[in-house]
């Protein structure tokens, strides 16, 4: 059995007295022999290495004694610390423990972590056994030595340059470097110290070491503490000490490159040798190798700064390649990097085909790349994007973070993030929408942020000069019951009402605006329309389902009055057998309203009432409609789709009372209606049609043009109807393939799916804005027209853009002075593409 600390003093007595009896009879006078078998012990885990830490830490304690075990005891250090101890109080000779360690969701715990077990018997005898585990988490301290790398020399007199680098987001406390043995170098460790709390997020270390050794090796390892004294370490690098006598041999070069790569991704270029390094550099040509497109180097004076000292044996450096005049994707160029040594006769060298072989001598090392279309940055801290938004006013791109609490920020000018995004605290920022001013495209420098982390909205002010919250919107509490009349064998009748507590925390959000005239949005007009994303403490049959929801948006001190919209309208049915008369409460602060009464008899199926646990919402460009997808794990044969059109009637205020033939008061109520909610039957119909489960959704600019993505590419019309669809063909045009949700319309896009061709088919203004993107999982995206659902080719071939890592998340498509923009999340962080101009050859549809 497990016990505390606090029992372990006791059985530290019994060792002691153990131990005393184990002295009297040393001189053995009955004959008995002191135990002196130690126990086993054994410490197994489950492939992979790497665990997730949400799913927590796992492995399997296995200990045996002859005799009978007392103590095992679990010490844990690096990524995690702690200690635990099982200790048995019976007679115990084999035990099978296994061990699962969970984690709240702000813990930094992460990183190798070094288990030792220990096995102990009651005479004393114990036994070891370690285990490692790499704990996978975003918020943990994470290290990397970057200089040098694998494969260092050095040269007695010449100095190594060390590159540290660690990052912690809840700060790093001391980082640093050991060099073992110590005798090879002037000092055999060094570290920085923090200043007191807060401590920063990253640090980067750049040092270097003497070498004093004249032959052999030493070993250089980096570590850091972060501000919970967790530690951890870099994997060791061996540098081997050379003489550099009469040196007449090249430098050893290699260089690091991706083999898809975009025009200004970096290059590594790694080069080591006894007598130092003088001069480091790349070139990048054509495929025949006699035009060189780029090149760079760092060296000795003249050549311009950063400088090398030539003292340095173990140089690494990475240059952006900055190739010019690539405008045609895919192209494929060479590349390979080269190094001068700092002795008498300047050695030169190149990347070999292998490090350790020197080039010009050995085979040298061409690497034929790639290059694709697009810029990519990784996210400052890392994270998972859930939703992005793009506004032209200050030609920025908001994304949110929600598992990094904040909203990032990344400039289209300088293709870089602001080193202060907006942060959430603890809060959880999913979806985001822009702030409407009027109804034909123009918004506000102000964005609308779904807090999953609570139940508010956030409406935040993006300027520059300002980036802070305005208000809060706090999001009122609804109770979704089922009311109905029971009447007793003597014949009367009781109301009988049953209350389902549903999540209220926001999850995508749209926005839009109802002027009562004109187009220019009211200040007390515009509505944020959301999903929720749900809560284990759901009420049953709610859990894990979400619901649809609209929000006016006013600030707590305009004076303007609140007002929230349950949409039931989405799962109106006809009254039968299987269905319930539907009553929503609104409670809002103190006070309890019926915004749904028994009076209305709207019948729902109960069961089939809630969403999906990921519904998206999308708003139009011109702030009138918007478009939401069932996505996620849901529970019903079929997602679900719903339109929503602000030029509907919003009917509010209509008190109806029923009293009579059994029923009271509790029946009486408001009937709040919200017509421009898509019902039941339009819902239903896009499922009988389909059949599919939503992985993402796009609207155009006003509307008309409905697009969800699932096992294919479906566009519909502003009434749901279906009109087309595409696929992503695989590989030789067979087949369909999935696995990357994004997708989006041209910016201007502003055409139906279906009606009239005359001018132009679907009645928008030009037909080259006719087109939709769509990510492909092979690291390309697919162009699309959205009337009749065909690629768009180019030369009879289809018309693709590559880019270097496949879109993982959300895809947007977005407009700057200079022309059309796509943006995507990828496992590297965030890519823009400058779209080129594209032709779309198709005026009608095909015919079938």
């Amino acid at each position: 059995m497990l016990q505390g600390r606090g029992v372990r003093a006791l059985w530290g007595t019994g060792v002691l007295l153990a131990a005393v009896w184990a002295c009297e009879t040393a001189r053995n006078p009955g004959g008995i022999q002191r135990d002196l078998t130690p126990p086993t012990i054994s410490l197994t885990k489950t492939p992979p290495d790497t665990q997730d830490i949400s799913a927590g830490l796992t492995f399997a304690v296995s200990a045996t004694d002859n005799l009978g075990l007392k103590d095992i005891r679990l010490t844990y250090s690096g990524g995690y610390i702690a200690l635990t101890d099982t200790v048995f109080f019976s007679t115990v000779t084999a035990s099978s423990i296994p061990v699962h360690i969970t984690f709240p969701s702000n813990s930094n715990a992460g990183g190798l972590i070094r288990i030792v077990g220990r096995a102990t018997d009651g005479a004393g005898n114990f036994a070891e056994d370690t285990l490692f585990i790499v704990l996978n988490n975003v918020k943990a301290l994470k290290v990397t030595l970057i200089a040098p790398l694998t494969g260092a020399v050095a040269g007695t007199g010449k100095y190594v340059p060390i590159h540290v680098r660690a990052v912690q987001v809840s700060g790093v406390k001391r980082i640093g470097w050991i060099v073992t043995p110590g005798q090879t170098a002037t000092t055999g460790v060094d570290s920085l110290l923090s200043a007191a709390p807060p401590y920063p997020d990253s640090i980067d270390l750049i040092d270097s070491v003497l070498v004093t050794g004249t032959s052999g090796f030493f070993v250089l390892q980096g570590f850091a503490v972060d501000a919970g004294n967790l530690s951890a370490n870099t994997p060791p690098v061996t540098i081997n000490i050379l003489s550099v006598v009469n040196d007449v041999t090249p430098p050893q070069v290699e260089h690091f490159v991706p083999l898809r790569a975009e025009v200004g991704d970096s290059i590594t270029v790694h080069a080591t040798d006894p007598s130092g390094i003088s001069k480091i550099g790349f070139i990048v040509t054509d495929l025949t190798g006699a035009t060189v497109l780029a090149a760079d180097s760092i060296g000795l004076p003249p050549l311009p700064p950063p400088n090398l000292s030539g003292n340095a044996t173990d140089v690494v450096h990475t240059f952006s390649m900055k190739i010019p005049g690539i405008t045609t994707f895919p192209t494929q160029v060479v590349v390979h990097g080269f190094a001068v040594d700092g002795a008498v006769a300047l050695n030169r060298g190149v990347s070999g085909a292998t490090f350790t072989t020197i080039s010009p001598t050995g085979p040298a090392k061409l690497d034929t790349i790639t290059l694709v279309a697009g810029v990519t940055r990784s996210f400052p801290l890392g994270g998972k994007i859930a939703d992005a938004i793009f506004n032209a006013n200050l030609n920025e791109l908001y994304l949110t973070n929600p598992s990094r609490h904040r909203v990032e920020i990344f400039q289209v000018a300088n293709s870089s993030f602001v080193a202060n995004p907006i942060s959430f605290g603890v809060g959880v920022p999913w979806g985001i929408a822009l702030w409407p001013r009027d109804t034909l495209g123009a918004y506000g420098d102000t964005i609308v942020v779904a807090d999953a982390g609570g139940t508010q909205l956030a409406v935040v002010d993006v300027r520059p000069a300002v980036r802070r919250l305005q208000w809060r919107q706090d999001l009122p509490n609804y109770l979704i019951e089922t009311y109905r009349i029971l009447t007793s064998q003597g014949g009367g009748t009781l109301e009988q009402i049953t209350i389902y507590d549903v999540s209220d925390r926001p999850q995508y959000v749209a926005t839009v605006c109802r002027p009562a005239a004109g187009t220019a949005c009211p200040p007390d007009q515009i509505y944020a329309l959301y999903s929720t994303t749900p809560t284990v403490s759901s009420t049953s049959p709610f859990g894990g389902k979400g619901t649809l929801r609209m929000e006016k948006l006013v600030s707590p001190t305009s004076g303007f009055p609140q007002f929230g919209k349950f949409f039931w309208e989405i799962g109106a049915t006809t009254a039968n057998a299987g269905t319930d008369t539907l009553r929503i409460e609104q409670i809002r602060g103190q006070t309890s309203t019926v915004v749904l009464s028994a009076c209305a008899g709207v019948s729902i199926k109960l069961e089939s009432f809630g969403l999906g646990d990921s519904t998206y919402a999308r708003n139009s460009g011109n702030f009138k409609h918007a478009f939401f997808g069932e996505g996620g794990n849901i529970t019903t044969s079929f997602a679900r789709v719903m339109a929503y059109d602000a030029n509907r009637i919003l009917q509010t205020g209509v008190f109806q009372s029923c009293i009579g033939n059994g029923r009271t008061a509790l029946a009486s109520g408001f009937n709040d209606v919200d017509f421009g909610m898509s019902p039941g039957v339009n819902v239903s119909d896009f499922i009988s049609n389909t059949g599919i489960h939503v992985a993402s959704v796009a609207t155009n600019f006003n509307g008309l043009t409905n697009v969800v993505r699932a096992d294919s590419i479906y566009y519909l019309d502003s009434n749901l109807r279906l009109k087309a669809t595409s696929c992503t063909l695989a590989v030789g045009g067979v087949g369909c393939v999935t696995g990357s949700p994004g997708m989006d319309m041209n910016y201007f896009h502003d055409f139906s799916p279906g009606g009239s061709c005359t001018p132009t088919c679907g009645g928008g203004t030009n037909v080259n804005n006719r087109l939709l993107f769509a990510a492909r999982p092979d690291a390309s995206i697919d162009v699309f027209d959205t009337f009749d659902g065909s690629q768009i080719l180019s030369g009879g071939l289809p018309v693709t853009i590559p880019i270097r890592d496949p879109i993982i998340g959300p895809l947007r498509v977005a407009k700057d002075a200079t022309g059309q923009l796509l943006f995507g999340i990828t496992a590297k962080g965030l890519v823009m593409v400058r779209l080129p101009a594209l032709v779309n050859p198709n005026p009608a549809p095909p015919r079938r």
